[in-house]
């Protein structure tokens, strides 16, 4: 009787020893932590800017192709922004690899060009114009700056008084007067006033911030229109909201004028805050691939020098500076595919494949260096 006692209690004990240790185990069955992901800028815009040159720059013709899948296209606009990027680079980095490859891209653009700069859009010609003055401010090397000038004469002709004024956007369309043919201008007459103090060129800048901003710009918003008399909304494009925001920003270091503060700070903010037709889910949107791919970089690079010159209060630094960070972030973590370290049009969402434009890269670049512009600055933590 005993014994039997004695089995039952044993058998007690272990059962409630196992059931004590099945509810509270001494290694609890979960999911391993995941690591914090992290950001490191220098490098991913160094691996990129790698990836610009092994998959896109054409070798022999000393030029970026179209794209990484053998279509060797040349776009004078793009490659005139991919000068832009590689004097980001330069700035950043002080390596002069850089320079080499602008003084190579340069050649390359002049030959693929017809051994000439000019061409039939005048928004091409400015935006080479306004990256040969960064490329000059960063190298001091003459022949950007003599460059920058002589396609301003050129472009100066593009004003006409159809539609009451304004700079064409192709020379044989004289009711082209675009937004990409304005904005662009503005920034790069008020640049050549800064380098050469000549009182003409402030002047063009106030006439065609004028035109703009009677003919192009929505009061109400702040949003810029695509052309004159196009009020479809499916064009409004991020590219001239930040061309917009640059004129007026750069006219209002010189001139002091609020409302021209004003007008960069009301359409920045717009395309911040509107969460379904510029911002969905506070990520910049894609502009698909193509000339597309390009515009959203355009607008970062303005947005970036309304956060530097702006003089915003700290509210709207701090809220300029996190959507910035929120972009820089979800390109790295979730729009680059690697190991080729190239990007998705949408910054938000993977490549499906490693077959992309140029214009998608170098609008990557562009966020990536402004954030790194704005932490060297240390106005980004």
């Amino acid at each position: 009787m005993q014994s039997t006692y004695t089995l039952l209690l044993a058998g007690a004990v272990l059962l409630t020893a196992c059931e004590k240790k099945d509810r509270y185990p001494d290694k609890p069955n979960t999911q391993p932590e995941e690591k914090p992901f992290v950001y490191d800028f220098v490098q991913s815009a160094d691996k990129a800017q790698q990836a610009l040159n092994t998959q896109f720059w054409s070798v022999n013709e000393q030029y970026y192709n179209q794209n990484n899948d053998g279509h060797t296209g040349f776009n004078y606009w793009w490659n005139a922004h991919a000068l832009d990027v590689l004097v980001d680079g330069y700035v950043r980095t002080n390596d002069a690899a850089y320079v080499t490859k602008m003084n190579a891209l340069y050649d390359g653009m002049y030959k693929k060009n017809g051994n000439k700069w000019t061409n039939n859009f005048y928004d091409d010609m400015e935006w080479m114009a306004l990256a040969c003055l960064r490329a000059y401010a960063a190298t001091n090397d003459a022949k950007f700056k003599t460059l920058a000038e002589s396609l301003w004469t050129t472009i100066k002709g593009g004003w006409t008084t159809v539609n009451g004024g304004g700079i064409m956007w192709e020379k044989n369309s004289p009711a082209s007067k675009n937004a990409c043919s304005n904005g662009p201008a503005i920034i790069l007459a008020v640049r050549l006033y800064k380098l050469n103090g000549k009182q003409d060129d402030l002047d063009w800048a106030k006439k065609i911030y004028t035109w703009q901003r009677a003919n192009l710009v929505e009061a109400a918003r702040g949003i810029v229109w695509d052309g004159f008399g196009n009020f479809n909304e499916g064009m409004v494009l991020t590219y001239n909201q930040g061309t917009w925001l640059g004129g007026a920003l750069e006219l209002y270091t010189i001139t002091n004028d609020e409302q021209m503060r004003k007008d960069a700070i009301r359409t920045a903010n717009y395309i911040m805050n509107d969460p379904v037709k510029f911002s969905p889910k506070g990520i910049l949107k894609g502009e698909n691939t193509g000339d597309g791919g390009l515009f959203k970089g355009i607008f970062i690079r303005y947005f970036v020098q309304l956060i530097q010159l702006g003089k915003l209060d700290d509210y709207a630094r701090g809220q300029y500076l996190q959507y910035l960070q929120r972009n820089g972030e979800s390109l790295v973590r979730y729009a680059t595919l690697q190991p080729d370290n190239v990007f998705q049009p949408n910054w938000n969402a993977l490549p499906t494949t490693n077959k992309l434009d140029c214009s998608v890269q170098l609008s990557g670049l562009m966020l990536l260096e402004a954030i790194n512009e704005l932490k060297r600055a240390g106005i980004l933590k």
